[in-house]
């Protein structure tokens, strides 16, 4: 019998959300069903919203940030009980790509499709979630390898950030670009992500911390996550700032966390001799990249800059996720810090609307 839920759906590309009744099927082997306590609201879902869902297609179920308790769980499924906390993953390696058939599941292609348990409740059309998740609802369904258990210690409307923006921020750091103790680096772009990256670099030991912006609150926020210097990118040029602030040597490490293709340029301008930069950005479509190659101060070429692209922060789950919670639970990841609101699903539209303006690090809906 299917169960009763609600959910913020888009009927296409562009399309207005609504909040309106779902079914949800109960699950099938593997996978298990989730009462959503928590969802945070991600640049993500807003790209879903206008471009559409990775290949799945309308109508789309918003949301894949979220932390809830599990309420049903199907056959053969081990380590998940009723009343377990969990938070969702979308990056979960599929075990079936080239990257994870060569042994670097860190590099998965992401290969999930959402078990098809949702419904609109009007006129029965199937809902996929966002990224295999749809986590702005009351319930999902998902395969049970996307279920990742945590300490019952850690709320979940702080753990629901690891299912996106903190695990890709920090990811990108220790994982992505290993940083190493005494590096230094910088962060283009201090969102929810940018600023994830920066603690996943302090966590990691960086002894310089550059956080760039053009946006004064969030040169404010930085210092809270580690930042031992700030630019304002509205007031100077930034990638001259950070080699100033270096004494002409650039940073080890520059990460880019705006989508924005200019910005993946200044952070490999930025970069030291044999530097690297991580590009993590979400690019608008369509996009192009133009880099100094050769016969520039900055030029890519004869610095042997390298630059890497990271797809959401390179995680595997089941293992990073408890450990970013046990970071969380000893004072080294502030997650506190990271969500700025809470607000209901109803308030959706004014949630994306804070985002796009710049006036909070993370908006979370919550349902408990």
């Amino acid at each position: 019998m299917a169960t009763d839920a609600v959910g913020a759906i888009v009927d296409e590309a562009g399309g207005r959300i609504i909040v309106e009744a779902i079914d949800v099927d109960p699950p099938r082997a593997g996978e298990v069903q989730v009462r959503i306590v928590a969802s945070g609201v991600c640049h993500s879902d807003l790209w879903a919203r206008d471009n559409g869902n990775w290949g799945t297609p309308f109508p789309l179920l918003l949301g894949h940030e979220g932390a809830g308790i599990i309420e049903k769980v199907g056959d053969a499924v081990d380590g998940l009980r009723v009343g377990d906390p969990v938070v969702l993953s979308w990056a979960v390696p599929c075990g079936r790509c080239r990257s994870c058939l060569r042994g670097q599941p860190r590099r998965c292609a992401h290969a999930w499709n959402q078990p098809s348990r949702l419904r609109r409740a009007r006129d029965g059309a199937p809902l996929f979630g966002v990224l295999a998740c749809g986590t702005l609802a009351t319930r999902t369904v998902v395969h049970a390898a996307q279920a990742i258990p945590l300490p019952p210690e850690i709320p979940l409307d702080r753990a629901c950030l690891l299912g996106c923006g903190v695990s890709t921020g920090v990811g990108a750091a220790i994982q992505t670009a290993k940083v190493w103790r005494g590096a230094s680096v910088a962060v283009i772009g201090l969102g929810g992500i940018g600023l994830a990256a920066m603690q996943g670099a302090k966590i990691a030991g960086a002894e310089r911390l550059i956080g760039v912006d053009i946006a004064a609150n969030k040169l404010e926020w930085a210092k809270r996550f580690g930042a031992t210097d700030v630019i304002d990118a509205s007031a100077s040029d930034p990638v001259e700032a950070v080699r100033d602030l270096t004494l002409g040597e650039g940073v080890d490490v520059a990460f880019e966390a705006t989508g924005i293709p200019l910005c993946v340029r200044q952070a490999v301008e930025m970069l030291a001799y044999a530097g690297t930069a991580v590009a993590i950005g979400v690019p608008p479509m369509p996009s192009e990249l133009v880099l100094p190659w050769n016969g520039s101060d900055h030029a890519a070429y004869p610095h042997k800059a390298s630059l890497l692209i990271t797809d959401g922060g390179d995680p595997i789950p089941a293992e990073d996720f408890p450990e970013m919670a046990r970071w969380y639970l000893d004072g080294r990841l502030d997650l506190d810090g990271m969500v700025t609101r809470r607000l209901g699903l109803e308030d959706l539209d004014e949630a994306f609307r804070a985002m796009l303006a710049g006036e909070v690090v993370r908006s979370v809906v919550m349902f408990d």
